[in-house]
């Protein structure tokens, strides 16, 4: 592969100069809620989904904290790719909309948590699709519960595959959180989002609006993933997409109501990365 022309952290670079962010940032840059202007949250339905939706199902929540990383037999919590409020959101959100169908793209824990709802609170009635390029062991194995394993790049999957989705069906993304030339979160965003029809739910994981990405994941692993941007940009002032449940937003502005649907005091796993829309 060529050298690039400009090398990372210049500024006709995507890759980000974490000196100079680092100089030119104050330390609540990374903690502060942003404006997001033109973004409406709905702070009423997501306190509704907290006061509503947790409380009927969360009691059935009962996964072990500890369980083996690398040939896991079912989902446990105490993974590193999945968060608490992530976690128990999608138990949720399965149960409360019983889809008919759900598309993972990137597929891993969060996977072995789908399809264990199928199988004990679904009947098995979730036509549940994993696509994934690079698939762990265990899901090669085949996983009771997923219905179809595509091992293939999104960007190579054809998008009539998602017009499938019918209201209350579930598009799961978990991408590469990359946007560049033949990127799959340009696929996704540009060629598959739109062909969605009303009523279906769309999750996009390591999002933390209202919040910047992670300090520890700019600055220290130099991640450099802008795939929040561009959902930001998205939902700016959209008449398409609705907001239903952020676990970052809900941390930050309804942080009671979270301790409270938790069922946890000391407010430990508050946060987390996922956000809900709805096409409208």
């Amino acid at each position: 592969m060529q050298n690039p022309i400009f090398p990372s952290g210049h500024f006709y670079s995507p890759v980000v100069n974490t000196v100079e962010l680092t100089a030119d940032k104050s330390a609540d840059f990374w903690t502060r809620p942003g404006r997001c202007a033109g973004i409406d949250f709905h702070p009423t339905r997501q306190l509704e989904i907290l006061q509503q939706w947790f409380p009927k199902f969360i009691g059935d929540y009962d996964y072990p904290d500890e369980g083996e990383p690398f040939d896991p037999k079912g989902y446990f919590n105490l993974n590193d790719q999945f968060g608490v409020l992530d976690s128990r959101a999608l138990f949720v959100f399965l149960r409360a909309i019983r889809p008919k169908r759900m598309i993972e793209v990137g597929s891993g824990f969060s996977s072995l948590l789908v399809a264990d709802v199928n199988r004990r609170f679904l009947d098995h009635s979730c036509e549940f699709t994993c696509i994934e390029p690079y698939p762990r062991e265990f899901l090669r194995k085949g996983v009771n519960g997923i219905s179809r394993l595509l091992i293939e790049r999104v960007e190579r999957v054809d998008p009539a595959e998602f017009t499938r989705l019918e209201a209350g069906d579930i598009l799961f993304i978990d991408s590469s959180h990359v946007a560049k030339t033949g990127s799959d979160v340009n696929f996704l965003f540009f060629e598959v989002l739109p062909l969605l029809r009303p009523g279906v739910l769309i999750h996009v994981h390591d999002i933390f609006l209202p919040l910047e990405y992670p300090q520890q994941w700019v600055i220290a692993e130099n991640r450099s993933w802008n795939e929040q941007y561009v959902l930001q940009a998205l939902l700016m002032y959209s008449t398409r997409f609705k907001v239903m449940f952020g676990s970052a937003y809900a941390a930050t502005h309804l942080g009671s109501a979270v301790v409270a649907a938790l069922a946890r005091p000391d407010g430990h796993g508050m946060g987390g990365g996922s956000l809900w829309i709805e096409v409208q």
